[in-house]
């Protein structure tokens, strides 16, 4: 008989075959891979340089799935924040339900990056140029455009206001023969053989066909799926009831609600609840 070690390494050994299963079919605009790509800041970068149409923008640094949180201790986990050399602030999300792109969330992803970017006492005029960018899987502002720019302006005079806050949704089920719409095409391929840019198809080939890569990967999933716990656990959760947990997730993912609110009802953390989500859309 197996001693419980040794159950526990066939245990691990299933899940990443079923793991890399997944990464097979996984583009980057399924969140889990998306977040993997972007480690490599040269595709953090490439990715704003065709948004922004600035090829020479340059990223000097980013953080990738931060918690950020307003006054009353609120938080979202924001997929990718950057700086570039200008000092500006990116927030690039990836977004596959018109849910996560409401323009409500927009309008609070652009306050928490304001919120965190001034130190105390430091004038409000030391404030960065901001962009929310949301690339979505559908066309969640239906005016069948592949791009458009958000900006306050002064209705009397149609000008622009001039805060510096900007709000940008790519929509990627729109395809051109530019840049921005090969760019939309790349984020839909599973095969890096299928891909225009070369930087973020190194990256994918790395990711899904290197040895290191995949391991990269599978190390990630079973941290977010909160799988192969030595006492069979998630969270304090017995088997059972985490199987109910999951499928109360997926009911009411089914009813577009939002995610947060859906961690909030389960009581499991944010990241456990997306994990639960994407693996049910790989399938």
């Amino acid at each position: 008989m197996r001693d419980g070690r040794a159950l526990r390494l066939e245990g691990i050994e299933e899940r990443y075959e079923r793991y890399k299963e997944k990464i097979r079919n996984y583009t980057i605009m399924d969140d889990i891979f998306m977040r993997n790509v972007l480690k490599e800041q040269g595709c953090t970068e490439y990715i704003l340089q065709v948004i922004m149409n600035q090829k020479d923008l340059q990223v000097l640094e980013q953080t990738l799935q931060k918690d950020y949180k307003n006054l009353q201790g609120r938080s979202a986990i924001l997929d990718c924040v950057a700086r570039d050399e200008r000092a500006r602030q990116f927030n690039v999300e990836i977004q596959g339900d018109n849910e996560g792109a409401s323009p409500e969330r927009a309008r609070y992803h652009s306050c928490l990056l304001d919120m965190n970017i001034l130190s105390p006492r430091e004038p409000f005029t030391g404030l960065s140029e901001t962009y929310i960018i949301f690339i979505t899987r559908n066309d969640v502002l239906g005016y069948d455009r592949i791009i458009c720019h958000i900006t306050r302006k002064v209705e009397e005079e149609g000008k622009d206001f001039g805060d510096g806050s900007h709000i940008i949704y790519v929509n990627s089920k729109k395809r051109e023969d530019t840049e921005l719409g090969k760019l939309m095409h790349d984020l839909h391929c599973k095969e890096s053989g299928e891909m225009h840019s070369k930087i973020l198809a190194s990256r994918v080939r790395e990711l899904k066909e290197t040895e290191k890569g995949v391991s990269e990967m599978c190390r990630d999933m079973e941290e977010i799926y909160g799988e192969g716990m030595e006492s069979g656990r998630l969270l304090g959760l017995e088997e059972g009831e985490r199987k109910k947990a999951r499928e109360t997730v997926l009911s009411l993912a089914e009813l577009k609600m939002p995610e947060e609110q859906i961690s909030q009802i389960v009581k499991m953390p944010l990241e456990v609840v997306q994990g639960w989500i994407e693996e049910s859309l790989a399938i």
